[in-house]
């Protein structure tokens, strides 16, 4: 994917990325969950969260946190998420549904376009979604104009490269074998997007954000085993799978055998369990 992206190539390759990318998002729901979920204290913190709160969480996917923001407000409360990925949001639905849980619902819409109307929110966050965004003046304007005043906002963006050894095995693995240079991921839509510290609070200043903040959170990947890493990487539909599928049955085996030699360092026991590290930075309306 080249780095010259045009807002509107941007906004296209995300969506279609992240329909793409439904089906294994439920088939590997509890790896994904367990380990994304470590953010989430640092988020509920940053929020504040209260019973009887309106809360909106943007780039929800399948949806957390929507689904535990939505039992701590509980039924005099009702929390909103937003994705671009209709094929997600059918996913968080049905998680919804299996938890009984129902002061949600769910839109699919490009928050940098999202128009709340007259809906104002105590709170808004996003758990690894930011990244993806092409406007994200825009989309921080926005958000931070849903917001009732003093309401405040959340954000988790994964941390620095060398703190993410996954990251850097996928991407080192993969390197060789693309056809054009990859993309600077701090102007491209990639998880390291807003690694490098003060980043994203640098954003949220600009918004006209108050009281901003980072704060580091440890959040270690685990997985069950390196094949189950293949699996996850290369077998379901998604940005990697699309680059995999074009490859000789040689260089699939190749490939795959880099990204299982980077990862071999962190197998402890039957699992595998690779160092994590991502930043929650918050303001205030």
């Amino acid at each position: 994917m080249p780095g010259n992206l045009t807002p509107a190539r941007w906004r296209a390759q995300v969506k279609h990325n992240w329909e793409q990318s439904a089906l294994g998002w439920e088939c590997f729901e509890p790896q994904l969950m367990y380990s994304l979920a470590a953010v989430d204290p640092a988020l509920i913190r940053a929020l504040a969260v209260k019973p009887g709160q309106r809360l909106l969480d943007v780039g929800c996917g399948s949806g957390e946190p929507t689904l535990t923001l939505a039992k701590l407000v509980g039924p005099r409360g009702a929390v909103l998420g937003v994705d671009v990925s209709r094929p997600m949001l059918q996913v968080a639905r049905r998680r919804a549904r299996q938890h009984g849980v129902t002061n949600l619902r769910f839109v699919a819409r490009d928050i940098a376009r999202f128009e709340p109307g007259r809906a104002r929110f105590d709170g808004a966050t996003s758990r690894f979604g930011l990244m993806f965004v092409d406007d994200i003046a825009g989309a921080l304007a926005r958000i931070r104009s849903a917001l009732k005043p003093g309401g405040r906002a959340a954000f988790a963006v994964w941390g620095p490269v060398e703190r993410n050894p996954y990251f850097a095995a996928r991407d080192g693995a993969i390197r060789p074998f693309l056809r054009e240079p990859p993309p600077d991921p701090e102007h491209a839509p990639h998880p390291l997007r807003f690694a490098r510290p003060g980043a994203l609070a640098r954003h949220l200043r600009q918004a006209g954000f108050k009281a901003v903040a980072s704060a580091g959170v440890v959040t270690p990947l685990t997985y069950n085993s390196l094949d189950q890493v293949l699996a996850m990487t290369f077998g379901v539909p998604g940005p990697s799978r699309e680059l995999y599928l074009t490859l000789s049955r040689a260089d699939q085996r190749r490939l795959g055998q880099r990204l299982v030699g980077a990862l071999r360092p962190f197998v402890v026991g039957p699992l595998i369990r690779a160092p994590g590290f991502a930043w929650v930075v918050s303001g205030r309306k």
